[in-house]
């Protein structure tokens, strides 16, 4: 049996940012975990293929080309907020975040995720940013207690 590489969004992280009216990219474990938002697509779901509606939490898969699809998404959408790790040198992060997003804050500390059975994981070898869509998004992000770097873009 393969074994479950899903990575959960601390509950506090998303908390912080207020409340999302969808998360079209998690799993019924994950939203067990963090309740990330009012409605959820999983993968069986496809929230690629869905229509977004309203603020969107997107914590996507980190895997190419579904991070790039669902970055593309969230950037066409316009309202919400994104966390990936803080890849500045990746294609998707010129291509989509820089060309579309509104503001970025690259986190001081490394997050450290959740795994399926709750517990906490180690800390990551890379860094996260959280990606906000929107002016009221960038405000909510400039104006947020998590500890790191807010630029508008």
């Amino acid at each position: 049996m393969k074994e479950n590489d899903e990575w959960y969004t601390p509950k506090e992280i998303i908390e912080s940012l207020g409340v999302f009216d969808l998360d079209p990219a998690t799993s019924i474990e994950a939203y067990n975990q963090n309740q990330s938002a009012k409605k959820i697509f999983t993968a069986k779901g496809n929230g690629l293929k869905q229509e977004w509606k309203g603020r969107i939490w997107l914590n996507p898969p980190y895997s190419n080309p579904l991070i790039q699809q669902f970055l593309t998404k969230m950037a066409e959408h316009n309202n919400g907020i994104a966390l990936v790790f803080a890849k500045i040198e990746a294609k998707w992060f010129h291509d989509i975040v820089l060309t579309h997003a509104t503001a970025i804050k690259f986190l001081y500390n490394r997050i450290r995720f959740y795994k399926p059975d709750g517990t906490q994981g180690m800390q990551p070898r890379n860094g996260s940013m959280l990606v906000a869509y929107g002016r009221n998004n960038a405000e909510i992000l400039m104006n947020n207690k998590i500890k790191g770097k807010f630029l508008f873009l």
